[in-house]
Parts: structure tokens; sequence; C-alpha cells
């Protein structure tokens, strides 16, 4: 009987040590189980480490916000809003007007005071579809001929300002690439890039997309007719100033001298009026006079970046003379020893390993 007990706990107690040694020894793959396999077994995948890629959602839709915003839309546009908002591609979209797609549904409940005006709120498809990041169904609508304009293009602005989810929260040049896509598909299908915000507002896509730095935005919006000349009327009560301006202006501060230099290097800048350019020539060389003629390292770090500045604008507004002059007040510097841009050539955004401290210059050398 003794004898039966051992060989019975000898056996378990192998056993045992299998599953162990198996647990922390042997590795664990995570195999998923084809579509045409049972529910049952599909619902039990291995696991598989070497092979697993960790996926974040993109888009979670907040339920109770999406009824309050359709709340008043008929059921029909309602179900495609609702499909939409779950990252899929309605169907069945030919059955409808093209106007009925496109149309402005309003929330009452969601209603807005700006510069103290009223804005009701509307709710459309294709802003919608911006919200959940979903190009598919951005790039449906349009097809069906959904006019991107309705609503005094909310869906542009509300592209402009959406962020890749998945990005740090705080970025020198923020990462927009999950909707970039989409602000290009509205601006191919005719969004007006000059659009006042609301309607009324001095506030237009390009001017948004420098407010929240996104360079993509603002490089896509000029070579599709953005006006960087363009400026408000009064801001506040003073007057306000245009892209090319406000960019000068702040050329002496090293992120904006990089987005003017990316803005200049990627697009064909329209000829702005006269007094506009001498005015933007003129802020360049007083930021050349504060910043960039010393001797010191951040002297000379600002003037490599001036340098090139420079040169692009004497080139986009035929003023090479001009910009010429005012390169040779620069301090004397070195193209590898000082300065560097915070972007490589090919980048938009700032690399997610980027030091949240802003360094005192980048590392990335490359000119014009």
């Amino acid at each position: 009987m003794n004898r039966w007990f051992i060989a019975i706990l000898g056996i378990a107690a192998g056993f045992i040590f299998g599953l162990v040694f198996a647990f922390f020894f042997v590795p664990l793959r995570l195999e998923w189980v084809p579509a045409e396999q049972s529910e049952l077994t599909a619902a039990l995948p291995v696991l598989n480490p070497e092979e697993t890629v960790m996926e974040q959602a993109v888009y979670e839709p907040d339920w109770p916000a999406f009824e309050t915003r359709w709340a008043e839309a008929p059921e029909a546009i309602r179900e495609l809003a609702r499909v939409i908002a779950k990252g899929e591609v309605p169907q069945g979209l030919d059955q409808f007007d093209p106007a009925v797609l496109s149309d402005g549904y309003h929330a009452p409940a969601l209603d807005f005071t700006r510069d103290g005006r009223p804005v009701p709120y509307l709710a459309t498809l294709l802003q919608e579809a911006v919200m959940a990041y979903n190009l598919a169904a951005v790039q449906a609508l349009l097809a069906q001929g959904v006019d991107p304009n309705v609503n005094h293009t909310e869906a542009l602005f509300m592209a402009i300002e959406r962020r890749t989810p998945t990005a740090p929260d705080f970025m020198l040049f923020p990462d927009y690439d999950a909707s970039l896509p989409i602000v290009q598909a509205l601006l191919d299908a005719g969004a007006n890039p000059n659009v006042q915000q609301y309607g009324f507002r001095d506030v237009t896509p390009l001017s948004l997309s420098n407010t929240v730095t996104n360079l993509g935005a603002m490089i896509a919006l000029i070579n599709a007719g953005a006006d960087p000349w363009m400026k408000p009327d009064f801001i506040n009560g003073m007057p306000g100033r245009s892209l090319m301006e406000s960019l000068a202006s702040g050329a002496g501060q090293l992120a904006t001298a990089e987005i003017l230099f990316r803005v200049l290097r990627a697009t064909r800048l329209p000829s702005g009026p006269s007094k506009q350019t001498d005015f933007v020539i003129s802020l360049l060389e007083r930021r050349v006079d504060t910043f960039a003629t010393g001797s010191g390292p951040d002297s000379r770090h600002t003037a490599w970046r001036l340098d090139q500045v420079l040169q692009l604008v004497g080139k986009s507004l035929d003023r090479t003379a001009d910009t010429d002059r005012i390169r040779a007040k620069l301090s004397a510097f070195s193209y590898q020893a000082d300065g560097g841009w915070y972007l490589a050539e090919d980048e938009l955004h700032s690399r997610y390993d980027a030091p949240l401290s802003t360094p005192d210059r980048g590392d990335q050398i490359w000119g014009p």
C-alpha cells in the first residue's frame, strides 16, 4: 500500500515539475485561429509573444456623446453615423441624395458661443468620420458627392486639430499623421482652404494649423490654395497679421524659424502685396539684428537657421538682393558645428523619443 502511495506521489510530483519547467523555460507561442474554425475554438487563441504586436485602439466612440450629437437626425442618417463612428464604411451610400449625406443636423444641447456670437452645433457625417479617424469613410462620402464645405467647412477645421491618439502629450512638433490624409482628401475634394471658422471668426484653416503647429497641414493647405498673405481685419481690437508675417516675426525663435523654412521649402509660395513682402523682409532683418549678430553660441546657432530661411525667402519673394544684404550681417558660423534642425528632412513631427525639454539646437544638418 505504501509502495503504491509513494509511486502515485512520484508521478504527481514529476507531472507538476514538468508543468513548472514548461511554464518558465519553454517559449509560449501565440497563434490566432483561422476565421473558418468554429466560434468555440476561435475564442481560445494560443499565446505566442514572439509574433504578437501590441495594438492600441485608435478611437473609442463616446456613445452617450454620439447620441447627443445625432439626437435630431433621421434614423437612417443616424445609423450611417453609427457605422462610421465604429471605424467602418457604411454600405448603400448611393441610395441617398448627396445633399442628404452632406447635410448638418442640429444638436441644440451642444450649441455654444464664440467671440460673443451664438454658434449652432451641426453634426455631419464627414465630421463624424474625422472624429473617428475614418479615412475610408471620408473617401466613400466624398466619392458620393458629399460637400466638404457644409457647416462652414468644419470638417476641415476638425481634421487639422486631430492629433494621432497614441502620440505623447508633449511634442515640439506634434504628430498629426493619423489625420493628415483626411486633410488632404478634403482639400482634394474642394474644401475651401481660406474659409472663416463658423462663418465669422478671424480664424482660417491655415491660421489654425499654425496655432496648433500642424506642419503637414500648413504645407497641404498652401499647396491647395490657402493664402499665407491673408490677414484678419482685427483680433481683440488689434490689427491682425498674415501667416507669413507671423512666422517672420517669430523667426528668432528656433521652432518658428524651422516652420518657416519647411513651409518655404515645401510649397510654391504665392506672391504677396508689395507692402506685406517689404514688411516680412524688415521683420527678418530685425530678428537678425536682435538674435544673430553676436559672437556667442546662441547667436551662431540662430544665424545658422536664419541664413537658410533668408535664402529661401529671397528666392520665393524674388528679393534675393535684399536677403543677401541681410545675410551678410549674420554672425560667423559653421554649417557643421553650429545650428541644426529639430526634424529630419522627411519628418513632419518630432520623434517619439525626443527629450521633453527642448534642446538648444537640433541635430539634423540639412539645407535648402
